[in-house]
């Protein structure tokens, strides 16, 4: 099958909608698909195509970048001239979708748009913008798509943008061969001095949504010898080192902003306990939660719909509320104290992770979209 992801940024930009399009453009590849990714080139010294994985990848010229969104209008025409038999956008960044279905206006290829997120930006602009893309443009993208597809219901129906429509329920995907339990992380614990400590690990790019704030103000309600591992890098990394320091916990938190993804297994292996209290539907999944249950950890999550929905609470880990570091805090020291129950907890999300969000489980879910779209169309 010649399928074609339209992903609005790709990798070396990091992310998680551009980890999972990377994941299954591979797999998809390795069974033999003749897989295409569409997306931006957002650094000028990425060519304009070329074989990546197995696969290939088509950027086409950005005019800049507001509020994290490429624009690439030039999507529009590059698309139709692609061999396809179906075409799957990811959703947002936004406009890479809209300019793609303007795109195939007048082609009859089916679509299918994976829906991660809402969009939310900050602020009057951002408020205002977003209220202006969802009148006007989003409308018609959702129209276009002969399949929506969500990573998890709880975030489907509590969307105000896809109430009463159709979706289907496709988690996001996690390669259970790279991350994984056996993986050692005693020489990254040697390297940053944790030995001896219970560590608390949290990954993901360091934006105000994810939470950062609030592990670190727990982290004053926890003992002296829980350390906190803090793996990625974005535009909050200088205000939490500041954070950090005002809150005399310079010494027992490391800032990882530059860990390859290569070593970013053993960096999870490092730790006890994964953190992770996202604060708004700027998270509609967590891909940063199944890597860490992948390699056997517990996990301490934030109660909001869709994040919520990939463990089962009391099981693989335990839900917190959204914002409150005591409560946050309360939950880390109850798994910390029962070793028995953590180790219980991890392999669980170990077992869990295996059987829903695997690599080749979430790819044979999409592919019987895809073939139900082309048996249709």
């Amino acid at each position: 099958m010649r399928i074609v992801q339209v992903s609005p940024f790709f990798y070396p930009h990091a992310g998680g909608v551009e980890s999972h399009v990377r994941a299954i453009s591979g797999e998809l590849a390795r069974q033999g698909h003749e897989v295409t990714v569409l997306t931006s080139r957002h650094r000028p010294d990425l060519p304009e195509s070329e074989a990546f994985e197995g696969y290939r990848v088509v950027r086409t010229r950005m005019w800049g970048s507001p509020f994290n969104t490429p624009i690439s209008p030039q999507t529009a025409r590059v698309l139709p001239g692609l061999p396809a038999d179906v075409v799957h956008l990811h959703y947002p960044p936004p406009l890479s979708s809209y300019y793609a279905v303007r795109g195939l206006r007048r082609v009859r290829t089916p679509v299918c748009l994976t829906y991660h997120c809402d969009l939310y930006l900050g602020g009057v602009v951002g408020e205002l913008l977003t209220g202006l893309y969802s009148a006007v443009l989003l409308p018609p993208t959702l129209r276009r798509a002969d399949r929506i597809v969500v990573h998890t219901r709880s975030y489907g129906t509590t969307s105000r943008a896809l109430r009463n429509r159709p979706l289907e329920i496709i988690p996001s995907t996690v390669d259970t061969r790279r991350f994984h339990p056996r993986i050692d992380g005693g020489v990254v614990r040697q390297r940053l001095g944790l030995e001896g400590r219970r560590v608390l690990a949290f990954t993901g790019r360091l934006v105000p949504h994810k939470g950062v704030d609030v592990i670190l103000r727990a982290m004053r309600e926890l003992p002296p010898d829980v350390a906190l591992l803090v793996v990625g890098h974005g535009p909050r990394l200088a205000d939490l080192h500041s954070l950090a320091r005002r809150l005399g916990l310079s010494d027992r938190v490391r800032f990882c902003p530059d860990v390859s993804d290569d070593d970013l297994p053993a960096y999870l292996r490092a730790a006890d306990l994964f953190v992770f209290p996202s604060q708004n539907r700027l998270e509609g999944f967590g891909l940063a939660v199944t890597e860490a249950m992948a390699s056997g950890l517990p996990v301490v999550i934030a109660d909001m719909p869709g994040v919520r929905e990939v463990i089962e609470p009391g099981r693989e880990g335990l839900l917190v509320e959204p914002l409150i570091a005591h409560d946050l805090a309360e939950r880390v020291r109850e798994l910390l104290d029962d070793p028995a129950r953590r180790a219980a907890m991890g392999a669980a999300a170990r077992a869990r992770a295996e059987e829903r969000y695997g690599l080749e489980t979430v790819t044979r879910q999409l592919l019987t979209v895809y073939e139900g779209l082309r048996a249709a169309g």
